[in-house]
Protein backbone atom coordinates (compact mmCIF):
# COMPACT_ATOMS: atom_id res chain seq x y z
CA UNK A 1 0.00 0.00 0.00
CA UNK A 2 1.34 3.46 -0.89
CA UNK A 3 2.37 5.60 2.09
CA UNK A 4 1.03 9.15 2.18
CA UNK A 5 3.24 12.07 3.16
CA UNK A 6 2.35 13.25 6.65
CA UNK A 7 1.13 16.63 5.42
CA UNK A 8 -1.65 14.90 3.44
CA UNK A 9 -2.93 12.80 6.35
CA UNK A 10 -5.98 14.98 6.75
CA UNK A 11 -9.61 14.11 7.29
CA UNK A 12 -10.19 14.69 3.59
CA UNK A 13 -7.69 12.00 2.58
CA UNK A 14 -9.19 9.60 5.12
CA UNK A 15 -12.58 10.34 3.57
CA UNK A 16 -11.20 9.55 0.11
CA UNK A 17 -9.74 6.24 1.27
CA UNK A 18 -13.00 5.37 3.01
CA UNK A 19 -14.86 6.16 -0.21
CA UNK A 20 -12.61 3.83 -2.17
CA UNK A 21 -13.06 1.03 0.35
CA UNK A 22 -16.80 1.62 0.43
CA UNK A 23 -17.01 1.52 -3.38
CA UNK A 24 -15.14 -1.78 -3.50
CA UNK A 25 -17.35 -3.22 -0.79
CA UNK A 26 -20.46 -2.15 -2.68
CA UNK A 27 -19.16 -3.81 -5.82
CA UNK A 28 -18.68 -7.21 -4.17
CA UNK A 29 -21.45 -7.31 -1.55
CA UNK A 30 -24.28 -9.64 -2.53
CA UNK A 31 -27.74 -8.94 -1.08
CA UNK A 32 -29.13 -11.98 0.79
CA UNK A 33 -32.28 -13.91 -0.04
CA UNK A 34 -34.25 -16.77 1.48
CA UNK A 35 -35.02 -20.07 -0.26
CA UNK A 36 -37.66 -22.54 0.98
CA UNK A 37 -37.82 -25.80 -1.05
CA UNK A 38 -40.24 -27.34 1.44
CA UNK A 39 -42.78 -24.54 0.94
CA UNK A 40 -42.40 -24.67 -2.84
CA UNK A 41 -42.45 -28.42 -3.45
CA UNK A 42 -44.36 -29.93 -0.54
CA UNK A 43 -44.40 -33.70 -0.75
CA UNK A 44 -43.43 -33.86 -4.44
CA UNK A 45 -40.33 -36.02 -4.69
CA UNK A 46 -40.20 -36.66 -0.94
CA UNK A 47 -39.16 -34.48 1.99
CA UNK A 48 -37.41 -31.21 1.21
CA UNK A 49 -35.37 -28.88 3.49
CA UNK A 50 -36.93 -25.87 5.14
CA UNK A 51 -35.85 -22.25 4.57
CA UNK A 52 -32.18 -21.23 4.33
CA UNK A 53 -30.36 -18.02 3.42
CA UNK A 54 -27.97 -17.42 0.50
CA UNK A 55 -26.59 -14.50 -1.48
CA UNK A 56 -25.15 -16.19 -4.61
CA UNK A 57 -25.82 -19.26 -6.77
CA UNK A 58 -22.97 -21.03 -8.59
CA UNK A 59 -23.21 -23.23 -11.64
CA UNK A 60 -21.66 -24.51 -14.85
CA UNK A 61 -22.79 -23.67 -18.35
CA UNK A 62 -22.80 -24.93 -21.92
CA UNK A 63 -23.77 -22.98 -25.03
CA UNK A 64 -23.55 -23.14 -28.82
CA UNK A 65 -23.02 -19.90 -30.72
CA UNK A 66 -24.22 -20.02 -34.34
CA UNK A 67 -23.02 -17.63 -37.03
CA UNK A 68 -25.79 -15.66 -38.72
CA UNK A 69 -23.67 -12.88 -40.22
CA UNK A 70 -19.91 -13.62 -40.06
CA UNK A 71 -19.08 -10.44 -41.99
CA UNK A 72 -21.03 -8.20 -39.64
CA UNK A 73 -20.17 -10.34 -36.62
CA UNK A 74 -23.78 -11.06 -35.60
CA UNK A 75 -24.30 -14.40 -33.85
CA UNK A 76 -27.06 -16.18 -31.98
CA UNK A 77 -26.67 -18.63 -29.15
CA UNK A 78 -28.55 -20.88 -26.79
CA UNK A 79 -27.66 -23.03 -23.84
CA UNK A 80 -28.13 -23.86 -20.19
CA UNK A 81 -26.75 -23.26 -16.71
CA UNK A 82 -26.90 -26.18 -14.28
CA UNK A 83 -26.81 -24.69 -10.78
CA UNK A 84 -24.54 -26.59 -8.42
CA UNK A 85 -24.59 -24.76 -5.09
CA UNK A 86 -26.01 -21.87 -3.12
CA UNK A 87 -23.47 -19.63 -1.39
CA UNK A 88 -23.86 -17.52 1.74
CA UNK A 89 -21.21 -14.92 2.67
CA UNK A 90 -18.58 -16.76 0.61
CA UNK A 91 -19.32 -20.24 1.99
CA UNK A 92 -21.15 -22.95 0.07
CA UNK A 93 -24.48 -23.93 1.59
CA UNK A 94 -24.25 -27.70 2.15
CA UNK A 95 -26.59 -29.97 0.20
CA UNK A 96 -27.89 -31.26 3.53
CA UNK A 97 -29.18 -27.72 4.15
CA UNK A 98 -30.30 -26.71 0.65
CA UNK A 99 -31.19 -30.09 -0.87
CA UNK A 100 -29.92 -28.82 -4.24
CA UNK A 101 -28.89 -31.75 -6.45
CA UNK A 102 -29.59 -33.99 -3.47
CA UNK A 103 -33.37 -34.13 -3.79
CA UNK A 104 -34.20 -31.31 -6.21
CA UNK A 105 -32.62 -29.53 -9.19
CA UNK A 106 -32.50 -25.98 -10.51
CA UNK A 107 -31.23 -24.69 -13.83
CA UNK A 108 -31.64 -21.93 -16.42
CA UNK A 109 -32.15 -22.11 -20.18
CA UNK A 110 -31.29 -19.11 -22.35
CA UNK A 111 -31.13 -17.67 -25.85
CA UNK A 112 -29.18 -14.57 -26.90
CA UNK A 113 -27.88 -12.46 -29.78
CA UNK A 114 -24.39 -10.91 -30.04
CA UNK A 115 -22.95 -8.13 -32.20
CA UNK A 116 -19.18 -7.93 -32.65
CA UNK A 117 -17.79 -4.54 -31.56
CA UNK A 118 -14.04 -5.17 -31.32
CA UNK A 119 -11.52 -7.57 -32.84
CA UNK A 120 -12.12 -10.38 -35.31
CA UNK A 121 -15.10 -12.72 -35.18
CA UNK A 122 -14.41 -15.94 -33.24
CA UNK A 123 -10.80 -14.95 -32.56
CA UNK A 124 -8.94 -14.21 -29.31
CA UNK A 125 -9.16 -10.57 -28.29
CA UNK A 126 -12.67 -10.07 -29.63
CA UNK A 127 -15.57 -8.42 -27.81
CA UNK A 128 -19.28 -8.54 -28.57
CA UNK A 129 -22.23 -6.66 -27.16
CA UNK A 130 -25.17 -8.77 -25.99
CA UNK A 131 -28.10 -7.24 -27.90
CA UNK A 132 -30.80 -9.66 -26.73
CA UNK A 133 -31.06 -12.24 -23.96
CA UNK A 134 -33.98 -14.22 -22.56
CA UNK A 135 -33.60 -16.65 -19.65
CA UNK A 136 -36.09 -19.06 -18.09
CA UNK A 137 -35.31 -20.52 -14.67
CA UNK A 138 -36.53 -24.04 -13.96
CA UNK A 139 -36.75 -26.47 -11.04
CA UNK A 140 -37.33 -30.19 -10.80
CA UNK A 141 -38.50 -31.23 -7.31
CA UNK A 142 -38.04 -34.94 -7.95
CA UNK A 143 -34.80 -36.78 -8.72
CA UNK A 144 -36.83 -39.92 -9.36
CA UNK A 145 -37.27 -38.52 -12.87
CA UNK A 146 -34.10 -36.44 -13.04
CA UNK A 147 -33.53 -33.66 -15.55
CA UNK A 148 -30.46 -34.31 -17.73
CA UNK A 149 -28.13 -31.99 -19.62
CA UNK A 150 -26.36 -32.42 -22.97
CA UNK A 151 -23.40 -30.15 -23.71
CA UNK A 152 -22.78 -28.40 -27.02
CA UNK A 153 -20.68 -30.71 -29.20
CA UNK A 154 -17.70 -30.23 -31.49
CA UNK A 155 -19.89 -31.61 -34.28
CA UNK A 156 -22.30 -28.69 -33.95
CA UNK A 157 -24.86 -30.22 -31.62
CA UNK A 158 -26.80 -27.81 -29.42
CA UNK A 159 -26.66 -27.57 -25.62
CA UNK A 160 -30.00 -29.11 -24.60
CA UNK A 161 -32.01 -30.07 -21.52
CA UNK A 162 -34.28 -33.11 -21.12
CA UNK A 163 -36.83 -32.15 -18.48
CA UNK A 164 -37.88 -34.45 -15.67
CA UNK A 165 -41.57 -35.22 -15.41
CA UNK A 166 -42.16 -32.85 -12.48
CA UNK A 167 -40.18 -29.83 -13.72
CA UNK A 168 -41.70 -26.35 -13.96
CA UNK A 169 -40.51 -22.79 -14.57
CA UNK A 170 -40.13 -20.37 -11.66
CA UNK A 171 -38.76 -17.11 -13.16
CA UNK A 172 -37.71 -15.23 -16.27
CA UNK A 173 -34.96 -12.69 -16.97
CA UNK A 174 -34.41 -10.32 -19.89
CA UNK A 175 -31.42 -8.27 -20.94
CA UNK A 176 -30.60 -4.81 -19.64
CA UNK A 177 -26.95 -4.77 -20.75
CA UNK A 178 -24.25 -7.38 -21.41
CA UNK A 179 -20.85 -8.22 -22.90
CA UNK A 180 -19.30 -11.41 -24.29
CA UNK A 181 -15.58 -11.82 -24.90
CA UNK A 182 -12.93 -14.21 -26.18
CA UNK A 183 -9.84 -13.23 -24.24
CA UNK A 184 -6.28 -13.14 -25.56
CA UNK A 185 -5.69 -16.73 -24.41
CA UNK A 186 -8.82 -18.09 -26.10
CA UNK A 187 -11.02 -18.37 -23.02
CA UNK A 188 -14.50 -16.86 -22.97
CA UNK A 189 -16.50 -14.59 -20.70
CA UNK A 190 -20.17 -13.69 -20.58
CA UNK A 191 -21.49 -11.00 -18.22
CA UNK A 192 -24.92 -9.41 -18.20
CA UNK A 193 -27.36 -7.45 -16.09
CA UNK A 194 -30.99 -8.48 -16.54
CA UNK A 195 -34.46 -7.63 -15.35
CA UNK A 196 -35.78 -10.45 -13.15
CA UNK A 197 -39.33 -11.66 -12.60
CA UNK A 198 -40.31 -14.43 -10.19
CA UNK A 199 -43.44 -16.25 -11.34
CA UNK A 200 -46.24 -16.32 -8.80
CA UNK A 201 -46.74 -18.69 -7.02
CA UNK A 202 -44.18 -21.07 -8.60
CA UNK A 203 -41.20 -18.79 -7.93
CA UNK A 204 -42.37 -16.71 -4.98
CA UNK A 205 -43.04 -19.86 -2.94
CA UNK A 206 -39.41 -20.93 -3.44
CA UNK A 207 -37.62 -17.57 -3.15
CA UNK A 208 -39.57 -16.23 -0.21
CA UNK A 209 -37.62 -13.13 0.88
CA UNK A 210 -37.27 -10.27 0.42
CA UNK A 211 -40.86 -9.40 -0.45
CA UNK A 212 -41.15 -8.11 -3.07
CA UNK A 213 -38.17 -10.01 -4.44
CA UNK A 214 -35.23 -8.43 -6.26
CA UNK A 215 -36.00 -7.13 -9.75
CA UNK A 216 -32.47 -7.22 -11.20
CA UNK A 217 -30.29 -10.27 -11.77
CA UNK A 218 -26.52 -10.29 -12.52
CA UNK A 219 -24.59 -13.15 -14.09
CA UNK A 220 -20.97 -13.89 -14.91
CA UNK A 221 -19.58 -17.05 -16.52
CA UNK A 222 -16.02 -17.68 -17.68
CA UNK A 223 -13.83 -20.55 -18.82
CA UNK A 224 -10.43 -21.36 -20.28
CA UNK A 225 -9.61 -22.16 -23.90
CA UNK A 226 -9.87 -25.88 -23.06
CA UNK A 227 -13.64 -25.52 -22.99
CA UNK A 228 -13.92 -23.65 -26.30
CA UNK A 229 -14.20 -25.25 -29.75
CA UNK A 230 -14.33 -22.99 -32.82
CA UNK A 231 -15.58 -24.68 -35.98
CA UNK A 232 -12.86 -24.39 -38.65
CA UNK A 233 -15.55 -23.50 -41.20
CA UNK A 234 -16.73 -20.67 -38.96
CA UNK A 235 -20.28 -21.97 -38.60
CA UNK A 236 -20.45 -22.30 -34.81
CA UNK A 237 -18.62 -22.12 -31.49
CA UNK A 238 -19.17 -24.71 -28.74
CA UNK A 239 -18.46 -23.34 -25.25
CA UNK A 240 -18.39 -25.82 -22.37
CA UNK A 241 -17.07 -25.95 -18.80
CA UNK A 242 -17.96 -22.30 -18.23
CA UNK A 243 -18.33 -21.64 -14.51
CA UNK A 244 -19.71 -18.69 -12.59
CA UNK A 245 -22.93 -17.67 -10.95
CA UNK A 246 -25.74 -15.22 -10.38
CA UNK A 247 -26.84 -12.76 -7.73
CA UNK A 248 -29.67 -10.25 -7.34
CA UNK A 249 -30.45 -6.66 -6.44
CA UNK A 250 -33.24 -4.11 -6.78
CA UNK A 251 -31.34 -1.81 -9.15
CA UNK A 252 -27.99 -2.12 -10.95
CA UNK A 253 -25.15 -1.16 -8.60
CA UNK A 254 -23.53 2.06 -9.79
CA UNK A 255 -19.78 2.06 -9.11
CA UNK A 256 -17.94 5.33 -9.87
CA UNK A 257 -15.63 5.20 -12.89
CA UNK A 258 -11.87 5.36 -12.07
CA UNK A 259 -11.62 8.78 -13.70
CA UNK A 260 -14.46 10.06 -11.53
CA UNK A 261 -12.78 8.73 -8.39
CA UNK A 262 -9.47 10.32 -9.46
CA UNK A 263 -11.08 13.72 -9.97
CA UNK A 264 -12.87 13.41 -6.64
CA UNK A 265 -9.58 12.49 -4.99
CA UNK A 266 -7.83 15.54 -6.45
CA UNK A 267 -10.64 17.72 -5.14
CA UNK A 268 -10.44 16.21 -1.67
CA UNK A 269 -6.68 16.54 -1.59
CA UNK A 270 -7.04 20.18 -2.61
CA UNK A 271 -9.46 20.79 0.23
CA UNK A 272 -7.10 19.12 2.69
CA UNK A 273 -4.09 21.15 1.48
CA UNK A 274 -6.12 24.35 1.68
CA UNK A 275 -7.04 23.62 5.28
CA UNK A 276 -3.41 22.90 6.14
CA UNK A 277 -2.28 26.22 4.65
CA UNK A 278 -4.86 28.04 6.73
CA UNK A 279 -3.50 26.47 9.89
CA UNK A 280 0.13 27.51 9.22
Amino acid sequence: MMKLPSKYKSASVVALLALGISSQASAVAFPPFTVDPNAAFGATGGAHPGPFQADFITGNSSTRVSTTDPVGGTTQGSGWVNFSSFVDAGTNVLATTSGLNSNWQMWAEFTYTLDLVNGTYAQPGSTSTVTALHVTFWVDPSLASATTFTSASTAGGAATVAHGADSFSIATADLIVGTATINDLGGTGFNSTNSFNLLNPAGTSLFTAPVPFYTVQFDEFNNTSQGVFIDPAGNFIAINQASGGIDFNQVPVQVPEPATLALLGIGLLGIGASRLRRRT
